[in-house]
C-alpha cells in the first residue's frame, strides 16, 4: 500500500488524484469532511455528472453537513448529487433491483427499532421455554430479554450469517442455544407480512450488490463512491461497498482508527486495517493518506488525549493546530455541585468572553446520570439548552394524551391490582398536570375516595365536579377508542372530547404544548400509514420502550444560541470552542460492566478475542475519551464528583486522572468566586448583609445597594423569594377565625413564633419528617379502614406494609438510598407498632375522624386518628406520633391536643354511638423506651377547657409577646425576636 503524509499545503495535489481505491487517515480536527467535500468538487470539475458520484456517511445528520460542505466547495454544482445514509443508499437500491433480482412483488416497510423489539417479544412470547437455556426460559415474556435477541438478530444478519454459519457458531455455546431456529422463526415471519429489519436491509443489499447484473448497473450509475467516518463501517456495509465499487474501483474513503467507538452497533474496526486486502488490485493498488495538522485541537488538549491511547501518534501522527488552549481537571465532593460549577462556568464564558453558548458543550457517558441535575441547574441560570429528555412522548402535552389511553384501558381493574395502580397513576397526573391543574388536596381526596369506595374513577369524578371531569370521565369509561381504533382515530377522539386542550392552544403561553400536539398529530398519521392496527394506547407504549418519534417533526423547541448536552458518542463528528466532559467517574466512565449485554452479540464478529473482552471494551472506551476530549477548540475541562451522600466509594474516572501527571484541581463549596450576572451580584449582597461575621459597615453597604438598586436587574427587596405582599394593618385574625389543639399547643408555647410561623407562614417549611408522618398516618388509616370493613379488632403488619408499598411512591422521601432509608425506617416502625401492640385488647372502630367543638363561642377543629373500644366496653382516641422523643406523663396528663380530642369525642354523635369516650393517649411506637404511650389525665379537663379558652381570647386579640423557654434552641424566627441579641438589632433605629 502506498503511503503519504499531507500537510494543508499539499492537498491541492492530493485532491486531483481521484481514481482508484483510496484510504484517507484523518485525525481530530484535521479537516476529513473538507478534504471529502473538496475530493467530490474535483470531481465535479472533470467534468464528472453529479448523479453519478455516491457520497455515504452515518447519520441524517452527517449526510446533511456533508451536502453542505460539497455545495460550499463547488457552488452550483451539486444538483444531483447523492448524499445518504449506509441504510437510505440500502434501501433505495432494493427499491430499484429488488423486485427483479429477488423476485419481491413489493417493497417490505421498514420497521422501527421498537417495532422490531415489538415483532420479537410477540415470537418469544410463543416460544417453547425447553428449547431454550434454561436460565432464559423465566425471560422469554421479558420485553428487555426482547430487546436483548432483537439486536443478536440485527447483528447476525449486518455479520451476513446464514443459518448454517450461525450454527457452527452458537453450537459450543449454550447460552445461544435457541437462537438459530428462533431467527428463522423470526425470517419468516416478518418476510411473510411484508416487513423487514435494519439488519435484513442491509444483508439483502449485500446479496443484491454482489449480483453481476446489479453490478454492472452500479458501475454505470455511480462513477465515484466517497465514503466519511469508515472506521464505523459493519461486516456488511464494508461487503456492500465492495459490490457497488468492484467494476469501476474509485472508492475514497476517510476514517480515523482512534475514533472508533461505536461496536456496539456493529462496527468493525478491523475494516480500516483491511482496506487494502479487499479493495486492493494489482492494477489498481490501494493509496493511503494521512492528513496530518489540526485546524482545531491545539497542542495542551492534544497532548493531553493522546496519554489516552497507547501509541497514538504511532497510529497517525497529528501537527498540532497553532492556536493557545488549556485543559482542566475539576473534582468535587457533590454532583449538584459539579452541575452548578459547569453552569455558572458556561454563563461566565459566555458573559466575560463573549463565547456564544452554542460554541459550548456539556458531553456525559450516560444521560441517565446527570444531565437532569445539570439541566435543573442552567434552568436557574435561564441558560438555554435542550432538555436532556427532549422526546416528543416525554413533552407534558403530549404525555397527557397517553395519560388518559392508560386510564381508559386499565379503568376497570380492581382496586389494589397493579393494573388499578397504573390507572391511578396516570389520573393522578392528569389532575395535577396542565390540562386540569387541580389543587393538591383535590386530588389527595379523590384518591382517598377512590382507595376506601372502590368505586371506578369514571365514576369518582362525574360525581365529584360533572361540568370540569364529566368529558374526561367519559372518555375513561368507554376505552374502545384507545386499543380498538388506529392511534390517530384515538387522538382526535381525545382532542375533540376535551374542552381543556382549548384553553392551552388559544394561551399565549403554551407555544410548545401546540408545537407538541402538533407533531404528535403528525407523527400518530406516519403510525397509520406505517401499520394501522396500531391504537392510542399501544403506540404511546412503544414510545416508552425506545427513542421511539425522539425527534419529533415540528421541534416544540426554537432553534437558536444553545447549550449542547448530549453523550459522548453523539458528539462524535462535532466540534466546540469549549468541551466539558462532566460525571466523569469510576464506574461511569469508562463503563466496564461484564453483563452490558446478555446474548453478548459482539462475540459474532471473527475478529473479536472471547478471552479479553474486558480489554476489547477498555480500548474503545478510551478511544472514547480521546474523541469527546478532541471536540475542542480552546478548552476542554473534565470534571467528576469524588464522593457522595449516597456513594462514599466514588472517585474520579481514571483517564480524567491519566490527563496529566498532576494532580486534579479539587473544588469545594466554599468557592465564591466574583459575581458575573446581576443575580450573582444580588445574592452576594444578600449574604453579605446577613452574616454577622462582617463587619457593620459592610452590612449596611450591601443594604444600601439593595435598595437603591443602581442595576435594574437587581430585584426589588420585596420581589425576593418569600417576601410576601406588604398586607394591611387591620390585624392577623379574622372575626371568625376557627383554631385547631396543635394551634393552641403553638401558642402557649411561644406568642410570637406561633404568630410568624402559623399565621403568618415565615420558615414553616413541609420537611421530610413531616412528610414521613403523614406516610405512616396515611398507611396506618388505610389498614385500620380494612379491618373495620371486615369486622377485625385491628390491622395485621401484613396490612400495613401492603398499604405501605401502595402509598409509598406518592410521598417524596427524597431519591436513591435516602429513600431507602425512609422506606427502612417506615417497615421499622411499624413492625415494632404491630409486634407489640399497645392496647391489644382494644377493638378499632373509628379511623381519622374529624372532630369539632365550641369553647366560649370559638369553634375549634381537629381530627382523631384512632377511636377504639375497650374491653368494659368505654372508647377510647388515639393519636399516632412518629417522632422518637415523647412528652413526660405529667405533660401528656394536661395536653391541650388530648384534652380537646376527649372532650369533642364526648360531644360527638357518631362516636357516642360506640360508647363513652372516657380516655385520650398519644402512641410513640418509635420512641426507644418500654412503655410506648402516655395519657391524658380527665381530671384536668376542665383546666384544658380553659386554657383554650384563654388561648382564643389572646390569639383574637393579637398578644404576641415571646416567651423564652428550651423551644427557642430550635425557633425558625430567632432573627426577629426581640429578646434575642441576634433579633434585637431589627427593633433598633
Amino acid at each position: 500500500m502506498n503511503e503519504q503524509h499531507i500537510n494543508p499545503d499539499d492537498w491541492d495535489r492530493a485532491l486531483a488524484d481521484t481514481d482508484g481505491p483510496q484510504l484517507i487517515i484523518a485525525g481530530p480536527g484535521t479537516g476529513k469532511t473538507t478534504f471529502l467535500a473538496r475530493r467530490a468538487a474535483a470531481i465535479l470539475e472533470r467534468g464528472v455528472a453529479p448523479s453519478q458520484i455516491l457520497v455515504l456517511t452515518f447519520s441524517r445528520r452527517g449526510a446533511s453537513r456533508l451536502r453542505e460542505a460539497i455545495a460550499t466547495a463547488a457552488p452550483g454544482q451539486v444538483s444531483g448529487l447523492n448524499v445518504s445514509t449506509f441504510h437510505s443508499f440500502a434501501y433505495r437500491l432494493l427499491e430499484a433491483y429488488a423486485p427483479a433480482a429477488l423476485d419481491w412483488q413489493e417493497m417490505p416497510t421498514l420497521l422501527t427499532g421498537p417495532e422490531h423489539v415489538s415483532v420479537v417479544a410477540e415470537l418469544l412470547a410463543t416460544e417453547d421455554p425447553n428449547s431454550w437455556p434454561l436460565p432464559f426460559r423465566p425471560l422469554l415474556a421479558s420485553r428487555s430479554f426482547a430487546e436483548e435477541v432483537a439486536d443478536f438478530i440485527m447483528r447476525s444478519q449486518e455479520y451476513l450469517l446464514d443459518d448454517a454459519a450461525l450454527g457452527a457458531l452458537a453450537a459450543p455455546r449454550s447460552d445461544w442455544r435457541g437462537l438459530v431456529a428462533f431467527r428463522r422463526k423470526y425470517l419468516d415471519a416478518v418476510v411473510g407480512s411484508g416487513r423487514i429489519d435494519y439488519g435484513t436491509l442491509q444483508a439483502a443489499a449485500v446479496e443484491l450488490a454482489g449480483r453481476s447484473e446489479v453490478q454492472q448497473a452500479l458501475a454505470d450509475q455511480y462513477q465515484y463512491v466517497l465514503v466519511d467516518e469508515y472506521q464505523d463501517t459493519t461486516a456488511a456495509q464494508a461487503a456492500l461497498l465492495d459490490g457497488v465499487t468492484d467494476r469501476r474501483g474509485n472508492l475514497t474513503v476517510v476514517a480515523d482508527p482512534l475514533q472508533s467507538v461505536y461496536s456496539f452497533r456493529g462496527a468493525e474496526l478491523d475494516n480500516v486495517d483491511r482496506f487494502g486486502e479487499r479493495f486492493g488490485h494489482l492494477d489498481r493498488p490501494v493509496k493511503r493518506t494521512v492528513l496530518t495538522t489540526s485546524f482545531r485541537v491545539p497542542a495542551v488538549i492534544l497532548e493531553a488525549a493522546n496519554r489516552l491511547v497507547p501509541h497514538a501518534e504511532e497510529v497517525r501522527p497529528v501537527i498540532a493546530a497553532a492556536h493557545a488552549g488549556r485543559l482542566e481537571r475539576m473534582v468535587f465532593t457533590q454532583q449538584s455541585h459539579e452541575a452548578e460549577w459547569i453552569a455558572r462556568t458556561v454563563q461566565q464564558l459566555h458573559v466575560t468572553e463573549s463565547i456564544p453558548y452554542r460554541q459550548m458543550a456539556v458531553l456525559v457517558r450516560s444521560k441517565r446520570r446527570f444531565l437532569a441535575e445539570l439541566s435543573r441547574a442552567l434552568e436557574r441560570r435561564l441558560i438555554p439548552h435542550e432538555s436532556p429528555d427532549t422526546r416528543l412522548a416525554d413533552h407534558p402535552g403530549v404525555r397527557a394524551v397517553f395519560d388518559i389511553a392508560n386510564a381508559a384501558f386499565y379503568h376497570d381493574a380492581p382496586v389494589g391490582t397493579g393494573r388499578a395502580d397504573d390507572c391511578d397513576r396516570a389520573i393522578r397526573r392528569l389532575l395535577l398536570g396542565p390540562l386540569f391543574r387541580t389543587a393538591l388536596a383535590t386530588e389527595r381526596d379523590l384518591l382517598r375516595l377512590r382507595r376506601s369506595s372502590g368505586q371506578s374513577w369514571a365514576a369518582i369524578l362525574e360525581a365529584y365536579d360533572p361540568e370540569r371531569f364529566g368529558p374526561l370521565a367519559k372518555l375513561v369509561n368507554d376505552p374502545g377508542w384507545a386499543s380498538e381504533k388506529p392511534a390517530i382515530d384515538g387522538f382526535w377522539h381525545v382532542w375533540s372530547t376535551l374542552p381543556q386542550f382549548e384553553d392551552l392552544v388559544i394561551s399565549p403561553t403554551a407555544g410548545s404544548y401546540r408545537a407538541a400536539w402538533a407533531a404528535l398529530a403528525q407523527a400518530v398519521e406516519r403510525q397509520f400509514d406505517r401499520d394501522p392496527r396500531i391504537g392510542l394506547r399501544a403506540y404511546g407504549k412503544l414510545t416508552e420502550q425506545d427513542d421511539f418519534e425522539a425527534n419529533p417533526l415540528l421541534s416544540f423547541r426554537p432553534e437558536g444560541d444553545r447549550l449542547t448536552l448530549t453523550t459522548l458518542h453523539q458528539s462524535k463528528g462535532l466540534e466546540f470552542e469549549v468541551v466539558f466532559i462532566a460525571d466523569a467517574s469510576e464506574g461511569t466512565f469508562p463503563d466496564l460492566r461484564r453483563n452490558r449485554s446478555l446474548l453478548q452479540p459482539h462475540l459474532l464478529s471473527p475478529n473479536h478475542d472471547a478471552t479479553d473482552s474486558l480489554g476489547f471494551r477498555l480500548a474503545e472506551e478510551r478511544r472514547l475519551a480521546y474523541t469527546a476530549t478532541t471536540r475542542a477548540a480552546r478548552r476542554a475541562i473534565w470534571t467528576s464528583t469524588s464522593a457522595g451522600i449516597d456513594e462514599t466509594d466514588r472517585r474520579p474516572s481514571r483517564f480524567l486522572l491519566a490527563l496529566s501527571d498532576e494532580p486534579p484541581t479539587p473544588v469545594g463549596d466554599e468557592t465564591e468566586d466574583v459575581p458575573v450576572t446581576a443575580l450573582e451580584a444580588e445574592a452576594l449582597l444578600r449574604r453579605r448583609l446577613t452574616d454577622g461575621e462582617v463587619g457593620a459597615g459592610i452590612r449596611l453597604a450591601a443594604a444600601e445597594v439593595l435598595a437603591r438598586r443602581p442595576n435594574r436587574d437587581v430585584r426589588h427587596p420585596l420581589d425576593f423569594a418569600g417576601v410576601r405582599p406588604r398586607g394591611t394593618d387591620t390585624g392577623l385574625i379574622s372575626e371568625h377565625a376557627t383554631f385547631s389543639p396543635s394551634q393552641a399547643t403553638s401558642y402557649d408555647a411561644c406568642p410570637r413564633r406561633y404568630a410568624f410561623e402559623r399565621r403568618l407562614g415565615v420558615a414553616s417549611e413541609y420537611g421530610r419528617y413531616a412528610t414521613f408522618g403523614s406516610l405512616i398516618h396515611d398507611v396506618l388509616e388505610q389498614a385500620e379502614k380494612g379491618a373495620v370493613a371486615r369486622g377485625d379488632g385491628r390491622s395485621t403488619i401484613d396490612d400495613a406494609l401492603e398499604w405501605l408499598d401502595r402509598l409509598f411512591p406518592d410521598y417524596d422521601m427524597d431519591i436513591g438510598a435516602r429513600q431507602h432509608a425512609w422506606y427502612q425506617k417506615a417497615i421499622k416502625l411499624l413492625t415494632e407498632l404491630y409486634a407489640n401492640w399497645i392496647r391489644p385488647g382494644a377493638a378499632v372502630v373509628i379511623v381519622e375522624h374529624p372532630l369539632s367543638m365550641e369553647i366560649n363561642g370559638t369553634v375549634w377543629n381537629g381530627r382523631a386518628d384512632r377511636i377504639e373500644r375497650q374491653t368494659d366496653g368505654e372508647l377510647r382516641v388515639v393519636d399516632y406520633k412518629t417522632s422518637s422523643t415523647m412528652p413526660t406523663v405529667a405533660e401528656a396528663s394536661e395536653s391541650i391536643q388530648l384534652g380537646f380530642y376527649l372532650a369533642a369525642a364526648r360531644q360527638d354523635p357518631a362516636i357516642t354511638a360506640h360508647g363513652t369516650p372516657t380516655e385520650a393517649e398519644f402512641w410513640y411506637p418509635a420512641a426507644d423506651r418500654k412503655k410506648k404511650w402516655v395519657a391524658f389525665d380527665p381530671a384536668r379537663l376542665d383546666d384544658v377547657l380553659k386554657s383554650m379558652a384563654d388561648i382564643a381570647a389572646g390569639i383574637q386579640a393579637e398578644d404576641w409577646t415571646p416567651r423564652i423557654g428550651g423551644h427557642c434552641s430550635s425557633c425558625s424566627v430567632k432573627s426577629v425576636c426581640p429578646l434575642w441579641p441576634e433579633g434585637r438589632e431589627a427593633f433598633v433605629r
